[in-house]
C-alpha cells in the first residue's frame, strides 16, 4: 500500500474531497471559449477517479508523470499526485480554466507542500505540448475533437520511438472514434475498468491501452 497523507475520504464520501485536496473543481464550464474543436470542462468524478486509479495500484509509482490533456480545473492532476506522490502534468487551451488551476494548485500546495515541485500546469494547445521522455501516462476525458486527439497519438508515438519505454493512455467515458484511431495506431488493451454506474451506461468505463516496451534489460549485463 502506498502511503498516503491525511485522512482522505471514504468511497462514499466523494463531496468531500475538495476540501480535502483544498480545491474548487466542481463547476461545468458549458461555453466554449477557445473554438469548436476543443469541448467543455467537466471534470471526473472522484468515484470514477478512484475505481480508474485502483486498478493502477500496482502500476503507478512517485516514478511516473501523468499527463492530463483537457486538465481544467486539475481535479486529474491534484488527485493522482497525492495518492501516488508521482509529478503530473496539465495541458489546458482555456486561459481563464488555466488561471483557476494555477489558484487551485497554490491552495493544494498549502496542505501537501512537498508536492509544490511535482505539478505542472501550462497553457497551451494540446497538439503542440511536446512530449517528454519521463511522460508515461496520458489521460484524456474527451477534451477535443478526432483530428486533435490523432494528432497528440502521434506524438506520444513518436517519443516512444526516440525514447522506448511502456506508456499508458488512459480514456475516460472513452468515444468510439477515439479507441478505433488507438486501435488503427497498434495500441494493446491493458485494462477496463467499469465505474459505478456502468450497469445504467455502459460508457461509464475507463479503458486503458498500453504502447511500447521497457527498455531491454542486456544493457547492464
Amino acid at each position: 500500500m502506498k502511503r498516503k497523507k491525511g485522512n482522505e475520504p471514504k468511497f462514499f464520501e466523494n463531496h468531500k474531497f475538495e476540501q480535502f485536496l483544498g480545491i474548487e473543481s466542481t463547476e461545468i464550464v458549458y461555453n466554449n471559449r477557445y473554438n469548436d474543436d476543443y469541448y467543455r470542462y467537466e471534470p471526473t468524478s472522484y468515484s470514477g477517479l478512484i475505481c480508474a486509479f485502483d486498478e493502477l495500484e500496482d502500476v503507478l509509482t512517485k516514478y511516473d508523470r501523468l499527463v492530463d490533456f483537457g486538465c481544467g480545473k486539475g481535479r486529474v492532476l491534484f488527485y493522482v499526485n497525492q495518492r501516488f506522490q508521482c509529478e503530473v502534468c496539465g495541458i489546458e487551451v482555456d486561459e481563464e480554466l488555466y488561471e483557476l488551476a494555477l489558484d487551485n494548485r497554490a491552495y493544494y500546495n498549502t496542505r501537501f507542500r512537498d508536492s509544490m515541485e511535482r505539478i505542472e500546469i501550462l497553457n497551451g494547445k494540446a497538439e503542440e505540448y511536446e512530449i517528454r521522455p519521463e511522460d508515461n501516462v496520458f489521460y484524456f476525458f474527451n477534451p477535443f475533437e478526432i483530428n486533435i486527439f490523432e494528432q497528440v497519438i502521434e506524438h506520444i508515438i513518436e517519443s516512444v520511438e526516440k525514447q522506448p519505454r511502456r506508456v499508458l493512455v488512459m480514456m475516460y467515458y472513452p468515444k468510439a472514434e477515439y479507441i478505433r484511431h488507438i486501435q488503427r495506431k497498434q495500441f494493446k488493451l491493458f485494462r477496463i475498468v467499469k465505474l459505478p454506474a456502468y450497469e445504467v451506461d455502459w460508457d461509464e468505463k475507463v479503458v486503458i491501452y498500453e504502447y511500447g516496451e521497457p527498455p531491454g534489460l542486456d544493457v547492464f549485463e
